[in-house]
């Protein structure tokens, strides 16, 4: 047990190294050792759900980074300028690829286990679906954040798609166009939807999870490309998510509830989980202490959020997060609890994915398409609104699909800011066709960064150098030096 261990910790780990990839795995020549029974195939599962646990770049950094490349957060001046370097994004590139190789290795380790090891052969295909589905949510990150997501098929510039333990001997790797990227990302879910066990545990993910996770790639990519048929498969999978899921994943009644209570909330379908750390605040510095001292927003959504009734329990006074400082910061305690210095051991955590998203994915849906009518659209975001009770939410209401997805625009700020980065994503496929501005007609992200000079090659950040100077194959995405 303590061989697999230490085999486990390895993958960790890895991406702390010097080189990164081009070092040889000493995991990677015991592979068949570590893995000879039940218990094994458990460990090297639960050793994915362990690189998401320590690499702290999958946590609130990120959310804040990109809420600040969408316009919102103003406070990372880098991302909210476009000016990212030729050595910007290092770290969340190594931290996604540390979970594809732990999730390959787990893979390939269970493959490899005979049947008549595990408890049945239903099992054993249960658990390389959980493999495959980590898998497939670090690529779609890798994606999202590195590739031209958003453009044709036959673009090139898709995701470098590694489904194989690095060595030295499969390093040199070209990436896949934008189409061939989304059918990697789409044979994993899909596998992940057939044979993975429902939700249980936020900890861990689930088939509802890869369902969802396959429709915001859809959502994303058919609303960029303007493809009804993408948007229509999407609100299949939410629908039968919606129809089918738990009762124990549910929206909480009140919404401070649902914070305090972090990854335990019975909202939250899958979350970051610290839990077993001894100081949880060392994993979420952002969360814990940035958004504490730095919480300015462009104006425009800061005017949503003050004239929302989640306002005042969402956004609040607490102690400044250093041991000197006595004085007290208005921040947005939905996150930073009490902060650093008082509540350590909060639960810090970035919802990768809460029961109301799931309600805002299925109005945009229907406010997309043209079989729904206003009020069908805005239907299931009411719905989300009614079970609140602390606050109470009225009901909304639109005189046109154009004024309803400003609502659920709005909607997806105010509900979600600083926690997964939708807000990011969600500024570059909403249209602001209202304001009377230079922007008008143009992806939200232009009216809340009037300001700044970027293109759609900025939507995502640059190849970083590391990665060019290893992989002689690996082509650097367009507009930067």
């Amino acid at each position: 047990m303590k061989k697999i261990f230490l085999w486990i910790a390895a993958i960790v780990t890895f991406a702390s190294c010097e080189g990164f990839l081009d070092q040889v795995p000493r995991y990677n020549l015991t592979l068949e050792n570590a893995v000879t029974d039940y218990n094994g195939a458990l460990n090297v599962l639960n050793g994915m759900y362990s690189v998401v646990e320590d690499q702290s770049n999958l946590g609130g950094t990120i959310a804040c980074r990109l809420s600040s490349q969408g316009g919102f957060y103003e406070y990372y001046t880098t991302e909210y300028n476009a000016a990212y370097q030729s050595n910007y994004g290092t770290s969340f590139w190594r931290a996604y690829y540390t979970l594809v190789n732990a999730a390959n290795a787990a893979i390939e380790a269970l493959s490899g286990l005979p049947d008549n090891k595990y408890p049945s052969p239903e099992r054993k295909a249960e658990m390389i679906a959980e493999a495959r589905c980590a898998r497939a949510w670090a690529n779609a990150n890798l994606f999202w954040l590195f590739s031209h997501w958003w453009e044709a098929d036959e673009c090139e510039y898709g995701l470098l798609y590694r489904d194989k333990m690095a060595n030295l001997g499969n390093l040199q790797v070209a990436r896949l166009t934008v189409g061939e990227s989304y059918t990697r990302l789409f044979e994993d879910l899909e596998a992940a939807i057939k044979t993975m066990p429902g939700f249980t545990s936020s900890r861990y993910l689930s088939r509802e999870m890869a369902q969802v996770l396959k429709a915001k790639l859809l959502l994303y990519r058919g609303a960029m490309r303007g493809s009804s048929q993408d948007l229509e498969d999407a609100l299949t999978l939410v629908l039968a998510v919606k129809g089918s899921a738990p009762a124990t994943w549910a929206m909480e009644e009140e919404i401070g509830a649902m914070y305090a209570a972090g990854w335990n909330s019975k909202e939250v379908l899958w979350a970051r989980y610290l839990g077993d750390k001894s100081l949880i605040t060392n994993s979420e510095w952002d969360y814990s202490y940035n958004i504490g001292y730095r919480n300015t927003y462009h104006a425009i959504p800061d005017g949503w959020l003050k004239a929302d009734p989640r306002y005042p329990l969402v956004m609040g006074n607490a102690r400044a997060p250093e041991t000197w400082d006595t004085s007290t910061q208005f921040a947005p305690v939905k996150l930073y609890h009490g902060g650093r210095y008082d509540t350590p051991n909060a639960p810090y955590t970035s919802y990768y994915f809460r029961r109301a998203e799931l309600y805002l994915m299925e109005a945009e849906l229907k406010a997309r398409l043209d079989g729904y009518t206003v009020a069908e659209a805005l239907a299931p975001l009411n719905e989300m609104r009614s079970k609140r009770t602390d606050p109470v939410l009225p009901a909304l209401s639109a005189a046109s699909k154009q004024a309803a997805l400003r609502l659920i625009f709005q909607e997806i700020w105010v509900e979600q800011f600083l926690e997964n980065g939708s807000e990011y994503f969600a500024a570059l496929r909403f249209i602001n066709d209202t304001d009377a501005s230079p922007a008008q007609n143009k992806p939200w992200i232009y009216t809340l960064k009037q300001d700044v000079n970027f293109t759609e090659n900025h939507y995502c950040w640059p190849i970083p150098e590391e990665e060019l100077n290893k992989n002689a194959r690996m082509i650097p995405n367009p507009g930067y030096n």
